[in-house]
């Protein structure tokens, strides 16, 4: 199972990665953040497990993977984003974010979180409540690498986005 660092990183990187060479900097760097940090949010069914087993019997097992790890969770944010339209609210403008957008890269971060589960690791439950279809390549089996795998994933990633920040964007200018 990819750690919170991957599900943060890998999202994180792609959007940093469409901003530098596709949107031409059109798409602001808090979205960057936004998607990446969307990237953990599946991930909050555990959180919910924890809470509902102080006050019943779920398992954590029962829920986790199930309807925040189906394409009807990033498929909620990307309706929130065409019913947003070009909408801003007062905070929003504060901080030249535009609602749609913001939705947008909560969508995103929560499908590649998604992605990187089922391929990765174990399966997940696609369509979710609507059916109980299972998909998975399960690329890297749990307990294989004894989680090494991902730990040093996380590491390779970083470090290689970090040159890359370096050599584009010169952050070593802000340091």
């Amino acid at each position: 199972m990819p750690q919170a660092v991957t599900h943060i990183i890998i999202p994180l990187v792609l959007a940093d990665i469409y901003r530098d060479y596709v949107s031409k900097k059109k798409f602001n760097i808090r979205y960057v953040l936004i998607a990446g940090l969307a990237g953990l949010l599946p991930d909050i069914d555990i959180a919910v497990a924890w809470a509902l087993k102080l006050f019943s019997n779920a398992s954590i097992s029962g829920l986790h993977r199930t309807l925040t790890h189906s394409l009807l969770f990033p498929l909620v944010f990307l309706v929130l984003f065409f019913i947003a339209g070009n909408y801003n609210s007062k905070f929003m403008n504060k901080q030249r974010l535009k609602l749609n957008s913001f939705f947008l890269a909560i969508a995103f971060g929560t499908l590649v979180h998604i992605i990187l589960d089922f391929t990765f690791s174990g399966s997940v439950l696609i369509f979710y409540p609507l059916s109980d279809l299972e998909i998975g390549l399960d690329l890297i089996p749990l307990g294989y690498f004894e989680g090494t795998f991902f730990a040093g994933l996380d590491a390779i990633i970083i470090v290689v986005w970090l040159i890359h920040e370096e050599l584009k964007h010169r952050i070593s200018d802000y340091i």
